[in-house]
């Protein structure tokens, strides 16, 4: 679809940010979710650690794509487990990936919104808030459970445009789901980047459909010139 670094920013008004996977180092979410969540769920059930992983991944599998699969409420009453106080155990591996904070000044200091679009649950967004203060990095924080849909259905992207009007064509959407980009593309964004290495301990991920948006090793490659 092109390389990142030939936008021309002066045909920008818009750029819209995902944020686990994209900002955000999602080993904190993978770490939470298969290991630091099992743990804790074997020890309250008497199972193994392995039982509980693949317990919990078989329940979560069958939720992927959905509103439910984002959704703490859902998975505190799923699993009657205090889901926030066990993120906030692990807090301390929430972090940056490398030159988000680099690239989030560069697009600061031009004349765009930038906003963060995300499925993380507004209890997720706060446990990440109070540890790193990302919704001071952008304009503002839309979550898609404000909508009552993941960003992965194409009828997100009406009701988000409903609350925050933007030109399609004049928007940088940048997120590490190649579902969602599939979404965004059928509601008219034009410039759609996917980071390849959401996990900074884990192999980069391929994309399915390469043709279709730009690939990016490291978001050092989306900052303005």
């Amino acid at each position: 679809m092109g390389n990142a670094q030939n936008i021309n920013w002066q045909d920008i008004d818009t750029v819209l940010f995902d944020m686990d996977g994209t900002l955000l180092d999602l080993h904190y979410d993978n770490y939470f979710w298969l290991h630091h969540l099992p743990k804790q769920y074997a020890a309250l059930k008497g199972w193994t650690e392995d039982e509980a992983r693949e317990f919990l991944k078989d329940k979560i599998r069958t939720q992927l794509g959905t509103l439910n699969f984002y959704c703490i409420d859902y998975w505190i009453d799923q699993l009657e487990v205090d889901i926030v106080a066990l993120k906030y155990e692990v807090q301390n591996r929430i972090q940056f990936l490398p030159y988000a904070k680099t690239l989030l000044s560069a697009v600061n200091a031009m004349p765009v919104q930038s906003l963060i679009v995300t499925n993380a649950h507004r209890k997720t967004l706060a446990v990440k808030d109070d540890t790193i203060k990302i919704s001071s990095y952008v304009d503002e924080v839309y979550a898609s459970h404000d909508f009552g849909l993941p960003k992965e259905e194409p009828q997100f992207w009406e009701q988000f445009a409903g609350q925050f009007p933007f030109d399609p064509a004049r928007t940088v959407f940048v997120d590490d789901n190649e579902r969602v980009l599939a979404s965004a593309a059928q509601y008219g964004i034009r410039h759609l980047i996917m980071p390849l290495n959401p996990d900074s301990q884990r192999p980069a991920q391929t994309m399915q459909q390469p043709e279709s948006y730009t690939g990016i090793q490291s978001l050092a490659e989306l900052i303005p010139a």
